[in-house]
């Protein structure tokens, strides 16, 4: 099951956040040295884990963070917008109808064999769960342009927003993904799975 962590949720998870923020810190910037603030920090955490930041958290039986996304509302200062937004060949999408993923993470070392491919496509269903849930229709991101088949290849109805580009010292490329019902029924067959993996909070169903 994947956590729903809302802005007012944060303390009840506030043991695997403190982990989330950790494995970011081994991945992003000890593994995959991104030029990110506070470098000498045991935790990964920027001026976008603010309070309108929602998360959506894979946990092992244990209650340890496995995997997690952050998501943005457009309408909010993201990072698309305010700091890649060069990479839009048009204007940035901004809409109540449009958010941004972003930090995408998995607990290190990642898991041999499938088992990592089954957290990432579990994230997507979560995602695609919870933009049905919350009336989003499009998800944007900034990621590496070879991490486009990946995103195929789970279901994703993939658009580029731009052409691939240096920015920050990296080749990046701003995508947009758009969700229906239909990409939810493609994303569980894919994983055959049948029923919801989103876990909630008693009577919080939404996001804002």
């Amino acid at each position: 099951m994947i956590d729903v962590v809302l802005p007012e949720m944060r303390f009840e998870h506030a043991a695997a956040l403190m982990q989330m923020h950790h494995h970011r810190k081994r991945v992003f910037v000890d593994t995959l040295q991104w030029n990110l603030p506070s470098p000498d920090s045991w935790l990964e955490v920027d001026d976008f884990d603010n309070e309108h930041a929602v998360y959506l958290l894979a946990r092992s039986a244990a209650g340890h963070h496995e995997g997690s996304v952050r998501l943005l509302p457009s309408t909010r200062r993201h990072m698309l917008g305010s700091l890649f937004s060069e990479l839009c060949a048009y204007d940035v999408p901004v809409s109540e109808d449009c958010w941004e993923i972003s930090r995408l993470v998995t607990c290190p070392p990642p898991v041999a064999g499938t088992s990592i491919v089954k957290l990432h496509r579990l994230l997507a269903l979560a995602l695609t769960e919870f933009a049905l849930l919350n009336g989003i229709k499009r998800y944007t991101l900034v990621t590496e342009p070879h991490r486009v088949p990946a995103l195929l290849s789970i279901g994703w109805p993939v658009v580029p927003l731009g052409l691939p580009a240096q920015s920050m010292g990296q080749m990046l490329q701003a995508l947009q993904i758009t969700v229906d019902a239909q990409v939810l029924d493609r994303l569980r067959l894919r994983t055959r799975v049948s029923g919801s993996v989103l876990q909630f909070t008693p009577g919080v169903r939404k996001a804002a």
